[in-house]
């Protein structure tokens, strides 16, 4: 499982769309898209208000955020 699958189970999980967390986090849905694709590195300030919009334990954050993998 890829951490773009993970982050989309969570959102399908809370029933945020791409639309809704872009506008949460303060993004357009364009750059949203690209950073789930990991076709742009998350900010800092944006997996914290991610992790806030779609309730992420530490142990998410990390799994999602911050684990070293190739997809």
């Amino acid at each position: 499982m890829t951490r773009t699958d993970l982050l989309q189970g969570k959102m399908r999980e809370k029933g945020v769309t791409i639309e809704s967390l872009a506008i949460a986090v303060g993004i357009s849905r364009t750059s949203m898209f690209n950073k789930i694709h990991n076709k742009v590195e998350f900010l800092i300030s944006e997996v914290q208000k991610i992790a806030i919009v779609l309730g992420l334990s530490d142990e998410d954050v990390q799994l999602i955020f911050f684990t070293l993998c190739v997809e």
